[in-house]
Formats: structure tokens, C-alpha cells, sequence
């Protein structure tokens, strides 16, 4: 899968007094990188002051990277031209767990289905980026600037919400992956692949107690010091994180419920599943590549949620977004190529319950020459939802160049 989702942060200018070799054993692990992903945060603090005040909830946004395919994860099985249009992958009607009288999800999605009939689970159909585009690169980027064109921002949409509010911990935002997520450029967040390996020295375990020496050196008030105090201070907290070895899939999930449980400060969090750009080998309902990744996204999601509620998490709420979605009918590999809509869901006890969105009869003339399941629903009404409810923005609408934002009910 093509795809690019991580920026880099530019190091510091570098004063003369930091030497080489603290330098280098910072870098060396998790903990340089998050030391220079914090630099401008620890120069800007004295501008926050007249900042806002977030909300009580705290964002998780899963991107599924690759473009996944709406009509396949959200069925629309009272349709003939859905099935006219796949012969040989289309989700039998008889097999969906029903949503509505019009869309149910496939079939291996059961514990998302029971999350939805508990009311914790909002489905909404249609969505995506009315002016978007079908190259991965440039489709993400929009994403996660949730913007129309790329030169509206230079910015995350999350990265904007940061920079509006207030916020005095580290851990304000963080990607559980090597790379930040794109979302949250402009801000100084932190990446964090695994608990298992984030601190001094990091997947190499190389620290024999140099923690301690470092933090003696960083003793200045350049950037370099003030940053590097700061990255042994976010090495010394996540290390008081238990962790638990879990499936590798699931691990980015099990981390990020317990970064947290941990009460580390964080507000806003991003977790990257690839996998999705599922050209050929779909498969059918039993076997294939498009049950896999079903199979998988259920586990992934209902298990966190899982996780959440056994910690007593009722303030986080995950929404889970794609670039872009595939076209009506199959390719001749028996997958599909890029398409417009995707569908968006929105998990959580914040969660209202229920499927937004509208979908026209997949017709020739509503899908067009292309074949593209229409978009009806612009992904930022929702996005811009969350940003007020969740995380307490009072005027969403101003993390969004050049759009007329209208809210969406999806959360409560």
C-alpha cells in the first residue's frame, strides 16, 4: 500500500554546550525523538496563556490507511445494484447483521454490531471529502489537514485544536507509532511505537544507567537542555506504565488504553492500521482479504472499547476515518480501485447510537462514470462534532479553512 503519514520535526539549532554524546544516546532511542518533537512547545509556553480551556473528553482517531471499502464494511444489502455491480464479492443479504432496513455490517463485525445495538456506536454512510483526491498521498494529507485543497492549511486539523487550547502535560497528544500523524502537525506531539521500547536507549535497551547522567547534564536553559530535560521526564513517566504483550495488531490498542488509564495529561491520540488498499483478492464472506481486515478492524475496536470500560474510561470516545472509500463494482482481480465516499464510525460512551448519513440507490446515473459511491456527508461535520463535544473547541467550525461547518449529532 502506498502511503505517507508521518512528518518529520527539525532539530533544534544546536548550542555549543550540549556535547556529542548526550546527543547521541537521546537519539538513539524513543526518547530523542520525543525530546525533539517537543522544542517548540517548551518555546512557546508563555503564548498558551490566553488560550481557551479544553473539555472533559478525551479523541481517538484510527486511520485506516489505503482507502477502505464503504460497501463492504457497511453493507447497503437492500440494494440490487450493489449486487449487480459485485457478482462475485458482494456480502450476501442474508448473511449482514443488519443496522437498519438498509445497511448492516458484514458479517464477521459482531462486536461492533453489539456496541451498535447497545447505542455506543454511530455508523455514518456517505462520508468523506467532496473535493478530495484519489492519489494516497495527497487523499490522506487532506484527511488529516481535513481540509478541501492543500494549500487551505499547512497544519493537522488536531494540531489547530491544540494550538487553539490550553494544556500543561507532554502527553497532550501522541500517535501510538514510530511517526506523529500527520493531523497533528504543527504541534509538538509525541510518538510513542510501544511501551515495551519507549525510553532511554530504545529498541536497542542500550541506557546501563545513563539516564541519571544525562538528566545532570541538561542542566542549561538552551532549547537542547530544556528539551532534553523534557524527553527524560516523558522517558521516566511511560515507564511507569505497565504494559501488557499482547496480539500484534491489538498491541497498539492495549498501549493506548493504558497511556490512558495512566493519567499522563493526554487529550488527543492517533493509532494508524494499513492494509486497506485492497486492489484484488477481496475474497467472499468466509475467505479473503477483505474478511481479514474486518475480521481484524472488529477485534481491534470492540477489545479497546472493552479495555476502556474495564478501566472505568468513560471519557474517550475513537472515531475511525479513511482517505477514501472504493468504487460501486469489482475490478477484474475480483477488488476494487479508488473510489469517493468511505463510511466513518464514531465509538464510545459519548457515542449516540445510530446511522447518519444518507446513500442514493448505487444507480449509474448516481454513481457516475466513475463508479463512486457518492459522498453525502462532508467528513469535517463530523470531525468538527467531536472537536466541540468531545474536546470542548467552542467554535469548531474556526479549525477549518474555508468551510461552513454545520454539527452532527454523532456524540452527545
Amino acid at each position: 500500500m502506498l502511503e505517507r503519514t508521518a512528518h518529520q520535526t527539525s532539530e533544534p539549532a544546536t548550542p555549543a554546550r550540549p556535547t556529542t554524546t548526550r546527543r547521541r544516546v537521546l537519539q538513539g532511542g524513543a526518547a530523542g525523538a520525543a525530546s525533539l518533537a517537543l522544542a517548540p512547545t517548551l518555546m512557546s509556553t508563555a503564548s498558551a496563556a490566553a488560550r481557551i480551556q479544553t473539555g472533559n473528553g478525551r479523541l481517538v482517531v484510527v486511520y485506516l490507511r489505503g482507502g477502505a471499502d464503504h460497501l463492504s464494511m457497511v453493507v447497503p444489502y437492500t440494494d440490487p445494484n450493489y449486487y449487480a455491480a459485485r457478482p462475485t464479492i458482494a456480502v450476501d443479504a442474508a448473511e449482514v447483521l443488519p443496522l437498519d432496513a438498509q445497511f448492516g455490517f458484514h458479517p464477521v463485525m459482531t462486536g461492533l454490531h453489539a456496541l451498535y445495538g447497545a447505542n455506543r456506536l454511530a455508523v455514518v454512510v456517505g462520508a468523506g471529502n467532496p473535493t478530495g483526491d484519489r492519489s494516497h498521498f495527497v487523499a490522506q494529507d487532506l484527511s488529516e489537514y481535513a481540509t478541501a485543497q492543500l494549500q487551505d492549511a499547512s497544519t493537522g486539523w488536531l494540531g489547530r485544536y491544540l494550538n487553539d487550547t490550553t494544556g500543561s502535560s507532554i502527553f497532550r497528544a501522541l500517535t501510538v507509532d514510530n511517526n506523529v500523524s500527520l493531523s497533528l502537525r504543527g504541534f509538538p506531539a509525541l510518538g510513542i511505537a510501544s511501551l515495551a521500547n519507549f525510553g532511554i536507549g530504545g529498541l536497542t535497551g542500550f541506557n546501563a544507567g545513563y539516564d541519571g547522567a544525562l538528566a545532570a547534564t541538561y542542566y542549561g536553559s538552551e532549547p537542547i537542555e530544556s528539551t532534553g530535560t523534557a524527553a527524560l521526564n516523558a522517558a521516566a513517566a511511560v515507564s511507569n506504565v505497565p504494559s501488557t504483550i499482547v496480539d500484534p495488531g491489538l498491541q497498539p490498542f492495549a498501549d493506548a488504553a493504558a497511556l490512558l488509564d495512566a493519567n499522563l495529561g493526554i487529550e488527543v491520540m492517533t493509532i494508524n492500521l494499513g492494509g486497506w488498499d485492497t486492489h484484488e483478492g477481496m475474497g467472499v464472506t468466509a475467505t479473503g482479504q477483505m474478511r481479514n481486515l474486518l475480521e481484524g478492524l472488529d477485534s481491534y475496536l470492540a477489545g479497546f472499547q472493552a479495555d476502556l470500560d474495564g478501566r472505568g474510561l468513560t471519557d474517550v470516545t475513537t472515531v475511525v476515518v479513511t482517505e477514501f472509500g472504493r468504487r460501486v463494482a469489482e475490478n477484474g482481480s475480483g477488488g476494487t480501485d479508488h473510489g469517493w465516499a468511505s463510511a466513518m464510525l464514531v465509538m464510545g460512551g459519548a457515542a449516540n447510537g445510530g446511522v447518519y448519513g444518507t446513500l442514493p440507490a448505487l444507480t449509474p446515473a448516481a454513481i457516475g462514470a466513475r463508479g463512486d459511491v457518492p459522498v453525502s456527508v462532508d467528513f469535517r461535520h463530523v470531525l468538527g462534532y467531536l472537536a466541540g463535544t468531545v474536546l470542548g473547541h467552542p467554535t469548531p467550525g474556526a479549525l477549518f479553512p474555508n468551510f461552513t461547518y454545520s454539527p452532527l449529532g454523532v456524540v452527545s
